[in-house]
């Protein structure tokens, strides 16, 4: 009987050990990046260079922008067709196509000035997100002032993230 209490108790403590371990590897994703924002918010063009920049909402009014790491296909990159998987494919056609390095700048000055507009309902002051696939590598940043990003992070480490919305109605 004190064997069976004794695995029982091995047992409870490996289920408690996996569990902290998974809420560790969740705590970094959507975890605000102080560095990153800092270069975003400097308009540092070296720092774009390692990034496909993809925006969401209008054009003149983008509610975020997406930096996907350049060459990491882990977010909706640009390749080609039979490279992504058709869920992939979807999800990009969702945010606009990639920005130039003048359209990063435009883009950014336009969202922070959203910020500042009582208009907008934007909860925070744009800030860099990480983005975290299911293996605790970060894949990109979300650049937004909205506060929820809805994102589908798959097993084989690619991570689908939806366009925040916002509301100009408060």
């Amino acid at each position: 009987m004190k064997k069976l209490g004794a695995i029982f108790f091995v047992v409870f403590l490996l289920f408690v050990v996996i569990a902290f371990n998974s809420a560790w590897g969740q705590e970094k994703n959507l975890q605000v990046n102080k560095e990153v924002t800092a270069k975003i918010r400097a308009f540092d063009r070296e720092f774009f260079k390692g990034f496909d920049v993809y925006p969401a909402g209008l054009q003149e009014a983008p509610t975020a922008l997406l930096f996907d790491i350049k060459g990491g296909c882990k977010l909706p990159c640009r390749v080609s067709k039979t490279a992504l998987s058709k869920e992939k494919m979807a999800t990009a056609k969702v945010w606009g196509p990639p920005l130039s390095g003048e359209e990063i700048v435009s883009a950014i000055k336009r969202l922070d000035d959203q910020y500042k507009d009582p208009l907008w309902n934007i909860t925070f002051e744009p800030r860099a997100l990480n983005v975290v696939n299911v293996k605790g590598e970060v894949v990109g940043y979300v650049y937004t002032g909205i506060n929820s990003v809805l994102m589908d992070r798959k097993k084989d480490g690619s991570v689908i993230v939806y366009p925040p919305v916002a509301s100009t109605v408060r």
